[in-house]
Formats: C-alpha cells, structure tokens, sequence
C-alpha cells in the first residue's frame, strides 16, 4: 500500500503566524550600535593599538614590570598596523577580524601582568585595546546579520 493520494483542498484563510509577520521586518539597529559599525571602519583605532605598541618598547627594553615583551611589542606592533593597512584599503571585514583577534591574543599574553603591576601606562593598555578590540571584534560578529 503507497502513500496516500493528495487531495486538492480549497485554500482556507490561515491566520498569519509571528514567524510570517516578523520574517520580513527588518532589525532597527540602535544609535550604539550604528556608532560601533562606523567606527571599526576606520583605520584611527588600529593605529592608536600599533602606535601604542610601539611606543612601549621603550618599557619593554628596560623591563619594566607591566609592559609587553619586545618580542610581542613589535610583533604587535605590525599585526595592528597591517589590520590598519586592511581597514584604510576599504577591507573592513578583514581589518575588523585582525584587530579583534590580535587585541584578544594581546589581552591573553599581557592583561595579568599590567593589572599586576599597577602601573598608569600598562592599565591604559589594557583598557584600549580591550574596548577597541570589542568594537571591532562586535562588527566582526554581526556580519550578516544587518
């Protein structure tokens, strides 16, 4: 025995369900989060990350507790300027990734360190390239989703 036969039943009203009045709204993105999307497409923010990279070097050669080693100051350094390059070629998918993701290694290898040894420079560290990396780390993550 096969399936059973369709039948062609005359169309009845069916009242529209939340799924179809809400399938074609789209999101109102709030002033926030247009303010973030604006912002991790300019290249400024990753050049004040590889700016202030480069200028903890000089902490860095002197050992000072709290700042980067060398090796991450300039390594850093150039993974943030080359985010930049990206950012300011109009690439901002791949800009805002880089600078998300570097930020996030840079936070992982330095934040105990800095909070550590209590020191102006290495706290203000810590607090730019955590909120910029957020920023360009939530543009990142909503791709798609506009």
């Amino acid at each position: 025995m096969g399936p059973p036969a369709k039948r062609n039943a005359p169309a009845e009203y069916e009242p529209p369900s939340s799924y179809t009045i809400h399938r074609n709204k789209a999101r109102q993105k709030t002033e926030l989060e247009l303010l973030a999307h604006r912002f991790s497409q300019t290249p400024y923010p990753a050049m004040v990350l590889s700016a202030l990279n480069l200028f903890s070097l000089r902490g860095a050669q002197k050992a000072i507790r709290g700042y980067p080693s060398v090796m991450q100051c300039t390594s850093h350094t150039a993974f943030f300027a080359a985010a930049a390059y990206a950012l300011s070629t109009g690439d901002w998918i791949n800009g805002s990734g880089l600078t998300a993701g570097w930020s996030a290694i840079w936070l992982f290898f330095n934040a105990r360190n800095a909070i550590r040894s209590r020191r102006i420079f290495p706290l203000t560290m810590i607090t730019l390239v955590a909120s910029i990396g957020s920023i360009y780390g939530y543009s990142y993550a909503t791709i798609g989703r506009e």
